[in-house]
């Protein structure tokens, strides 16, 4: 059984092969796993509808793989999506760079077919544990979505259920049963 090599956050930060789509969870750098064609479909719908909402209320942000550190952990995460509201950015979007140690309030992945389940719980618990409000994982192939909240029970949605993205964006509401129907286009 080979052993793995343990990482230091400074060590990977200065790694340039760390870029773009390398994560460092528990000291060990681990590849994002990349989209397939459901998962790539379910980004775009999502990343429309976010962006819609988000360019009328003005309220957050929403950017797609932007690295997130927490010192303290050293770890450094890329969700496939990250909402951050506007009041908790330290600095003006155009002056954000990758990394950043601001937590997203909402966090999104998207499950590909190599997602690894036990990577997939560690993610999850880190993301609350590092204080992220609210964390959705979208299963393209079950269709279903959960929600994850710190001190509550996950919640297991599929259509025709609607998902809000209540405490962080109030008036954000994504249709389920419009969201997976593009998938068997």
């Amino acid at each position: 059984m080979a052993t793995k090599t343990r990482v230091s956050l400074a060590q990977y930060l200065a790694m340039e092969e760390c870029k773009p789509h390398l994560e460092l969870i528990d000291g060990e750098v681990v590849q994002k796993s990349a989209f397939d064609r459901k998962a790539n479909r379910i980004a775009a719908r999502l990343i429309a509808d976010l962006g819609n909402y988000l360019s009328l209320s003005q309220e957050a942000e929403v950017d797609t793989q932007l690295r997130h550190l927490v010192r303290s952990e050293e770890w450094a995460f890329l969700p496939d999506f990250s909402v951050t509201l506007k009041s908790r950015m330290t600095t003006p979007i155009q002056d954000v760079v990758d990394p950043v140690e601001v937590l997203p309030d909402l966090a999104i992945d998207v499950l590909s077919p190599d997602s690894r389940p036990g990577r997939v719980v560690q993610k999850i618990a880190h993301y609350l544990q590092a204080g992220v409000r609210l964390l959705w994982v979208i299963d393209p192939e079950a269709e279903r979505v959960t929600v994850w909240e710190p001190g509550k029970t996950p919640r297991d949605l599929a259509a025709p259920a609607v998902l809000t993205a209540a405490p962080v964006l109030a008036g954000f509401d994504l249709d389920l049963a419009a969201l997976f129907p593009r998938l068997h286009e």
